[in-house]
């Protein structure tokens, strides 16, 4: 049973086709998951380290809010780096999901296309994945402002 999304007709807005969804997802979410939790652990571990995270434990505040609010703050800008760059390689990984999963996406086209020697159509979805990095590290630099203001956007002295 299909549904209509707009004017897109898709099994994937039922309850089954959202069921079909998460082996998927968690084939994609495992390949990036240890990264992060190895990368979020080495950072948090020296930035506790810190002098200030030192100074807010002497001043009393909560273990908590020294945390979530002073440490994770500074932790997470080599993580939002790490991040905008694994987006291309989940993409990468999005051929090798859809062909074990035996969907027919955008990766089979690709592998088609390469197999059948499509010049246009490989040079498009060069293009599509090249489009998708330089959008990725544009929104990357946007959060950097949004997490930490201290991060000038502009080459324009203060």
């Amino acid at each position: 049973m299909t549904h209509l999304f707009g004017t897109w007709h898709s099994g994937f807005f039922s309850q089954g086709g959202l069921l079909h969804l998460i082996l998927p997802a968690i084939s994609l979410a495992s390949i990036m998951l240890p990264l992060f939790i190895r990368l979020i652990r080495a950072e948090m571990m020296e930035v506790l380290q810190s002098d200030y995270v030192r100074y807010a434990r002497a001043k009393g505040l909560q273990p908590g809010r020294i945390n979530f609010l002073h440490a994770l703050k500074n932790t997470m800008l080599p993580v939002i780096t790490v991040g905008g760059v694994q987006i291309g390689t989940m993409v990468a990984y999005t051929i090798l999901t859809e062909t074990v999963f035996q969907w027919p996406g955008v990766g089979l086209m690709f592998l088609e296309a390469i197999t059948r020697s499509d010049i246009p159509l490989i040079v498009a979805y060069l293009m599509v994945v090249g489009l998708i990095f330089v959008i990725t590290n544009t929104i990357v630099d946007l959060i950097y402002g949004l997490v930490n203001p201290t991060v000038k956007l502009t080459g324009k002295k203060a």
